[in-house]
């Protein structure tokens, strides 16, 4: 049986006079997310609520019997995942068409949804450019694929990361919540194990933070996750908080006692 904590914070940032970033976290359900709405357009603090409203309206036909799960519950579950998403954008997009003043308007999302399988599988969707992250003992592994338009030419060798992290265009996006008719996302799943720390983050940590410098950051507090979400907000600001910046914090704890389900 497995134990799951999650914890999410967001903060303004030092320059933004607006928070466009939303969170969820749902323990019960074990399913957690993060969107940043699109700054550059029209009602993207908009967005990003309605999407994370509809995660929350949508997120009990996640709740099955631990009793019932089979391995075929891996599919299911990406299946629900696609679903919520495409809802959501949906949302995103009805609302638009009712505000015209808001046509335009988009949001990031980066969602991820335990299955509590003998082996314990975790789930990842995201669209955008918010990240999700693994903490693995002293590692750090970015799960999700940066959907903007120099993305591929990292993928492909054409630019250097450290050249995509100066590139003027690194933050135009390609995929976004509520643009275009068909949602287009990815979905992975992994196995767990005791001790991983899953990070969920909008680009405000990415920005001011290497991956190396949000390990050294989560990795002391990688079995306390409101620890390690306040530490990291706090190491974005401490270099410049240039934008809004929420983080969302799980760790994975095995648990010996067989009668201890949630």
């Amino acid at each position: 049986m497995w134990e799951w904590a999650g914890y999410g914070q967001t903060d303004r940032g030092l320059v933004r006079a607006t928070n466009q970033d939303t969170f969820l976290v749902d323990n019960r359900r074990r399913l957690w997310a993060v969107a940043d709405g699109m700054g550059g357009h029209p009602g993207g603090d908009v967005a990003s609520r309605l999407v994370m409203d509809a995660l929350a309206d949508f997120s009990p036909t996640l709740v099955r019997s631990p009793a019932n799960e089979t391995e075929n519950d891996e599919e299911h579950g990406k299946f629900l995942l696609t679903t919520m998403a495409e809802q959501a954008h949906a949302a995103v997009r009805a609302h638009a068409d009712r505000h015209p003043q808001l046509l335009g308007m988009g949001t990031t999302l980066v969602m991820a949804h335990l299955l509590p399988l003998p082996n314990p599988r975790l789930l990842v969707l995201n669209v955008g450019d918010s990240r999700a992250y693994l903490v693995r003992r002293r590692t750090i592994t970015l799960l999700t694929r940066d959907h903007t338009l120099i993305e591929a030419d990292v993928r492909e060798g054409r630019l250097t990361p450290a050249q995509a992290a100066r590139h003027p265009d690194r933050h135009v996006l390609t995929r976004a919540m509520g643009l275009g008719p068909v949602l287009e996302s990815d979905c992975l799943s992994l196995e767990l194990f005791s001790g991983d720390l899953l990070l969920l983050c909008s680009d405000g940590l990415t920005k001011m933070l290497t991956d190396e410098h949000i390990l050294e950051t989560a990795f002391s507090h990688a079995d306390n996750p409101a620890l390690a979400t306040r530490a990291l907000i706090q190491a974005a600001l401490d270099d410049g908080g240039i934008d809004n910046v929420t983080v969302v914090a799980c760790t994975i704890t095995g648990i010996p006692d067989q009668a201890n389900i949630h």
